[in-house]
């Protein structure tokens, strides 16, 4: 069955635009998205991926009013395939936003039956990134439903409103991150994720390492300079660094030498 074509209602996109802005926490996230979100672009899941694409350690998180489905024990070896493999259809479609059936991405090599048994379930795929350049990373989100593809204006909403669904991830804590036993050539944001970092946490240290003061980084994050502080104390005991300088240095070693020193140690 073909998805239902609905009239464009510019005020429940902005709407959804403004809420975005209060997302706090995973259940936050969540009633966003099954709320206005939902009324426009109609899905079952949200997967979301953070970290150097091809690389082998990553932050993810799946949102869903499934019962069930998030707290299921993952698959790794299957989530990092099943992300490699749609990180190559959204490259080879140019970098634009992309829609299909499960049973055209899956005839690439992607086992999906090997997933969650909620997730094969889904017929339907919508995906896209956003790269970061800071980082050399991308980050991948993915929309899949049982019922009905995807249309052209749900693509469209989706390229609209990825960037708020990004800010909105980026604001809370996404599911264990998947750390191999061996991870080789680690990057500047494979090493922050092993360190423990949230992505809102090296966006924030990021935004140190450009000299910005707390108050700066709450202007241009729309948080609290007193959560950027509370931020900063837990980045701090994360990468084992008493201020600010150093933590911009251990960045600074990172970025240029693909890893910490062998005086640093991270928690």
């Amino acid at each position: 069955m073909a998805s239902v074509h609905k009239n464009f209602d510019p005020e429940l996109i902005v709407r959804i635009m403004h809420n975005s802005l209060s997302i706090q926490s995973h259940f936050q996230l969540l009633l966003w998205l099954q709320g206005d979100f939902q009324e426009a672009i109609q899905h079952d899941v949200l997967i979301c991926f953070s970290g150097a694409i091809g690389g082998e350690t990553y932050h993810y998180d799946i949102v869903s009013g499934i019962p069930g489905i998030r707290g299921a024990k993952p698959l790794h070896d299957a989530i990092r395939e099943f992300r490699n493999g749609i990180h190559l259809h959204w490259v080879a479609g140019c970098g634009r936003v992309t829609s299909a059936s499960m049973s055209s991405v899956s005839s690439s090599n992607i086992d999906v039956t090997i997933l969650h048994s909620e997730l094969h379930e889904m017929k339907h795929i919508l995906f896209h990134a956003i790269p970061d350049t800071r980082f050399k990373a991308d980050h991948l989100y993915i929309l899949l439903r049982r019922d009905g593809s995807f249309n052209e204006q749900e693509r469209r909403l989706f390229e609209l409103l990825l960037p708020h669904v990004d800010a909105a991830v980026r604001k809370t804590d996404g599911l264990p991150i998947h750390e191999p036993d061996q991870v080789t050539a680690p990057t500047l944001i494979n090493s922050l994720i092993k360190s423990g970092l949230s992505t809102r946490e090296i966006e924030i240290l990021e935004w140190v390492r450009n000299g910005k003061t707390n108050i700066e980084i709450g202007m241009i994050l729309e948080i609290s300079s007193f959560t950027v502080k509370n931020h900063l104390q837990r980045i701090f005991k994360k990468i084992n660094v008493s201020n600010r300088a150093q933590a911009v240095g251990k960045l600074e070693d990172i970025a240029n030498n693909g890893r910490p020193e062998t005086s640093y140690q991270f928690g």
